[in-house]
């Protein structure tokens, strides 16, 4: 094993500018492990851009709008969490008709269909 090692360094000797090729070939790693530390670190805190926050609003609306449709849940409003990934985490509405118990399981039933989201993370509360 040794003897092949040598042999090995031997070789790389009679290349020229070994050094500047080597020199070369670390810096070219140490760029490339700084470029992806630098997008992992950015990943995680990135912010939504303007059109990922205009389609949650825009989908908040529809949510509120089908649900005014419903017979009983009056005028209401909502907000959705999402995930970082871009799912639904959590939903809150506030609907004039939430205090009767069958409009409130209407509005998480409608809620759990279109957002796929566990009955036990969305809150319906009535509204002022």
């Amino acid at each position: 094993m040794k003897g092949k090692f040598k042999a090995f360094a031997e070789k790389l000797k009679t290349i020229k500018h070994i050094e500047l090729i080597v020199l070369a070939g670390v810096i070219c790693i140490a760029l490339l492990v700084w470029l992806g530390i630098s997008e992992k670190d950015e990943g995680g805190l990135t912010s939504p851009t303007y059109s990922e926050s205009a389609s949650i609003t825009e989908e908040e609306e529809r949510l509120q709008s089908l649900l005014e449709s419903i017979s009983g849940v009056g005028e209401c409003s909502v907000m959705i969490t999402y995930s970082q990934d871009g799912t639904a985490e959590g939903v809150v509405v506030s609907a004039q008709g939430a205090d009767d118990m069958k409009i409130k399981l209407k509005i998480i039933d409608v809620v759990c269909t279109l957002l796929d989201v566990d009955g036990g993370k969305i809150k319906v509360y009535k509204k002022n």
